[in-house]
């Protein structure tokens, strides 16, 4: 029987009212979103597929639809910071509203598979002039990961490695954390140690102590490689706010 020509390859337009409920679109109206929609286009991306390159010109803006994100920079010594995960109702590349001229400060790599909504060239010209507000948009995103950054810094100048490591958990909780049926709460992201020591900018050694400790503890279960599962959040809070 011969295949329909609507497959599940073939990627399928998301819906505008589901579009609108996304905070990264959230106040504009119906037919703004559905006019956003109509111009962007659909794609899909492997795991550890890149997106865009740090320090490549900002060129692209994307909405994430489905999957999990992940943004790395690069340091001249080759040193690699995890900034931060970006998930489904995300925007990534928001810079590429600003201007051509503008360049990624980061890397971002799909941390699972990917489908995103992606504007570029004269489909992203066209909707920035129709709907100058998605500029308020992107320094609205900006701004929130600017606070963050800045926290961050903070904590890295000034606090405990196993504070710094409880904070970036409990961060990536309120981000994806899902309810597990014993009531531990998992990290919906595929995350390994590595992950962790480069978003509390310390080694994998020191990092690997702590989350066994952690797990002797009873803090953490014991998960798999790329798994993180807490089962005692009370805990974590309390060695965060040390």
């Amino acid at each position: 029987m011969p295949t329909p020509p609507d497959t599940p390859q073939r990627p399928h337009r998301p819906d505008p009212a589901a579009l609108a409920a996304m905070p990264f679109l959230a106040g504009l109206a119906p037919e703004a979103v559905a006019d956003i929609a109509a111009a962007g286009r659909t794609r899909r991306l492997a795991r550890d597929e890149v997106l865009f390159a740090q320090d490549t010109p900002a060129t692209a803006l994307h909405l994430i639809l489905q999957g999990r994100l992940k943004v790395v920079r690069d340091t001249p010594e080759g040193e690699r910071t995890t900034l931060r995960f970006l998930g489904p109702g995300e925007p990534a590349g928001v810079l590429a509203l600003l201007g051509p001229e503008r360049r990624y400060p980061a890397t971002a790599v799909a941390a699972t598979d990917l489908v995103l909504l992606s504007w570029e060239g004269a489909a992203l010209r066209g909707v920035t002039a129709r709907h100058p507000t998605l500029a308020a948009a992107a320094l609205g995103a900006m701004a929130g990961r600017t606070e963050e950054a800045h926290a961050r810094l903070h904590e890295l100048g000034r606090d405990r490695v196993e504070r710094r490591l409880a904070l970036a958990v409990l961060r990536l909780l309120r981000q994806a954390g899902v309810r597990e049926t014993d009531g531990a709460t998992r990290i919906d992201i595929p995350l390994g140690r590595q992950d962790l020591a480069e978003m509390a900018g310390t080694t994998l050694a020191t990092t690997s102590r702590v989350l066994s400790a952690w797990e002797a503890a009873g803090i953490l279960a014991e998960g798999g490689r790329l798994k993180v599962v807490v089962r005692d959040h009370a805990a974590l809070e309390r060695i965060a706010a040390e």
